[in-house]
């Protein structure tokens, strides 16, 4: 296998002999009778002698040996132990079977003084319900091994000539292992069993290594642990075949995974989670990859070349990153769909950069529907298409957002709510959403629809779609909106936008405020929706026009890039909308970049003493607002008279010219009401 030609250091084992070889006649340990037994066929090196007991042998050793065994099986209730004598220590036992597969029911262990223990079986080695202890490092292999004795050290190695054709097996099963648990094998299969390893687990099926040759055909299932405890790190390499974790599970420490195929984290969670307690670093070049129920207490990190890339409900502590990347050696030539599904949460930043689609969000291809789910990330989140879109469709929190396509278009189902300080939109076509229409047959196309078409058929989406809809966020600030299309973004709070470079810039805040400001703005058009509160915008230097619809009367304001704006269009106190109004009353206002200043009022004019009115007048004409408060109970600009009387016949007219001139409103005089 090309990506795994470097050869495992830990598995070069070069020993020093300590003693002379010796020959020896086969030696039946009276364990295993139930499966074939467990017959020593002879030993090269340090095997000093065998001590049977009921129901157990115990084979002592005082240098490096080559243990070769006819048949390896210990039955239920029976143990085999590989002791270290005479103080010596630092040692390795490689035992070879030659016939039929190892079946482990009972007990191995092996003392302080075994630094290295090695069972290699081409047939295959099941530990059922077994128990495994060794103090230093342990290795069981399908591939058949030997060893030769240079100039008093011993060497471990494969044969070349020879294939495995068995596999290894564990189940219901515990293992505590002080140094490293090594598992070459074409395929491994964990179930319900704990590992515990001082130095982790190595898991290795790869095509090509030093160790493990195999010209078999590939398991459908590589490697497969099942609802396994494994207290340590966790390394596996593989070559053909799925790496599949099944049924939740636990591992205490890091798992990294190095595949030319699939690697799919809980394949079926039956409801139950995966827990790692370290960082998952996974790597692969198949057509599927995935974690889902999943729980990683530090950083998730996915990198597949082979096609899909899926993440659903996950939980990481710290970073996510999920990357799909195009590789020349890919068989397969799947498109890369990169899904964030369910409900999620990172603690960290979430970084997505794939060849292909990215959705954060699910469908439902054949209903043609939208599936529920929310992403919510406590540090950034940016998403990277090269070649296909990126589409949101549920809830996404971070504390900036950055979506990004590179060749087709950003996209949302018009529901799903983006919230975070600030934003980033870009694309080489559209940014927005896409709204159900109605064929000329009468036939309604939804949104779903319309967007599951469009990513499967990687459709790039033109500025003039007439279907479209708006691309909803929280409020906050957009500092970049970047395609030669048109954007179509509404806020459900304050919006404010510092960065734009795109065609028509569509912007929309109900009941909220929109200001645009900066020398990073630039557009063709930038159409504010009337359902806006008010919007806000810098006076001369810009270079789009906006149009600005006052829902008061349903006119758009057209607001050239030289235009000095004032305050014609606002209301209530300060130029301000009172927001006092219900929905269907409300009315948007313009104003500038500064606040609108109130009036300053005309200063107190000094009483004229003794005016002459007419007897004949039945009203007597105030010509300023300064009138005591029980005469008047609202000051108003306009000069004022009062009614002499409460009958309505002797007012002539709302609106009367005085004799000097002047213009006064009538109102009926309050009479002390």
């Amino acid at each position: 296998m090309k990506n795994f030609k470097k050869k495992l250091s830990t598995i070069v084992l070069t020993m020093v002999f300590a003693s002379m070889q010796v020959s020896m006649a086969a030696i039946d340990t009276g364990l295993g009778t139930q499966n074939g037994g467990a017959v020593i066929n002879s030993a090269s090196g340090g095997l000093v002698d065998v001590t049977k007991g009921a129901g157990s042998a115990t084979l002592n050793f005082n240098a490096n040996t080559h243990v070769n065994w006819n048949t390896l099986n210990v039955d239920k209730g029976e143990t085999l132990n590989f002791n270290a004598v005479n103080g010596a220590n630092n040692l390795t036992v490689l035992n070879t079977v030659n016939q039929g597969m190892s079946n482990i029911y009972g007990q191995i262990n092996a003392n302080s003084g075994i630094s290295n223990l090695i069972i290699s079986n081409p047939n295959g080695v099941l530990f059922d319900g077994a128990r495994f202890t060794t103090a230093g490092d342990t290795m069981i292999t399908t591939q058949p091994m030997t060893a030769s004795f240079v100039n008093g050290a011993m060497n471990v190695v494969n044969v070349a000539t020879a294939d495995a054709v068995g596999v290894v097996t564990i189940k219901d099963s515990n293992f505590t292992v002080g140094g490293e648990y090594n598992i070459l094998s074409p395929a491994v299969n964990a179930i319900s069993s704990n590992i515990k390893a001082g130095n982790g687990v190595k898991l290795i099926t790869a095509n090509g290594q030093d160790y493990l040759s195999t010209g078999n055909a590939a398991p459908t299932d590589a490697v497969r642990l099942e609802a396994m405890i494994i207290d340590g790190d966790v390394y596996i390499v593989s070559d053909k075949g799925y790496v599949k974790t099944v049924t939740g599970g636990e591992i205490k420490g890091n798992l990294t995974v190095k595949s030319d195929d699939s690697i799919v984290l809980n394949y079926v969670d039956n409801g139950k989670a995966l827990h790692v307690t370290g960082d998952v670093n996974a790597t692969g070049n198949g057509v599927l990859m995935y974690a889902r129920n999943t729980k990683v207490d530090g950083n998730l990190n996915m990198q597949n070349g082979g096609g899909f890339l899926e993440v659903g409900n996950v939980q990481v502590g710290k970073d996510m990153n999920l990357t799909t990347v195009a590789q020349s050696e890919n068989p397969y030539g799947y498109k890369h769909f990169t899904h964030v599904v369910g409900n999620n949460t990172v603690g960290g930043n979430v970084n997505i950069q794939s060849k292909d689609n990215i959705h954060i969000g699910n469908y439902n291809f054949e209903e043609g529907r939208i599936l529920d789910g929310s992403l919510t990330v406590g540090g950034d989140l940016s998403a990277h298409a090269q070649d296909g879109h990126v589409t949101v469709t549920i809830d996404t929190k971070a504390n900036k957002i950055d979506l990004k396509s590179d060749n087709l278009n950003v996209l949302s189902d018009g529901k799903a709510v983006l919230t975070a300080n600030e934003y980033k939109f870009s694309s080489n076509g559209y940014i927005g959403s896409l709204a159900d229409y109605t064929t000329e047959t009468g036939d309604t196309i939804t949104t779903a629809q319309q967007i599951i078409s469009v990513m499967e058929n990687y459709t790039f989406i033109p500025k003039d779609i007439k279907s479209h809809d708006y691309l909803k966020v929280a409020g906050g600030e957009i500092t970049q909106i970047n395609t030669p299309g048109n954007a179509y973004i509404s806020s459900n709070g304050d919006l404010k936008v510092t960065g734009a470079n795109a065609n028509d810039v569509n912007l929309t805040a109900y009941r909220s405020k929109i200001e645009i400001t900066g020398p990073d703005v630039h557009a063709k058009n930038i159409n504010v929706g009337s359902e806006t509160d008010y919007l806000k915008l810098d006076f001369p230097g810009r270079d789009f026009t906006t149009n600005y619809t006052n829902i008061r009367d349903g006119v758009v304001t057209t607001i050239r890039p030289d235009e000095v704006i004032t305050y014609e269009l606002t209301d209530g106190p300060n130029g301000y909308n009172q927001l006092t109004l219900k929905p269907s009353e409300n009315t948007t206002y313009l104003i500038g970049p500064n606040e609108p200043i109130p009036p300053t009022p005309d200063p107190k004019p000094t009483p004229v003493p003794n005016q002459n009115i007419p007897d004949n007048e039945n009203a007597k004409n105030l010509m300023t607002q300064w009138v005591p408060d029980d005469i008047m109970q609202s000051p108003v600009n306009t000069p004022v008279a009062f009614a002499a009387d409460l009958d309505d016949d002797e007012v002539e007219a709302p609106v009367r010219k005085n004799v000097d001139g002047s213009v006064t409103v009538v109102r009926a005089y309050p009479m002390g009401k």
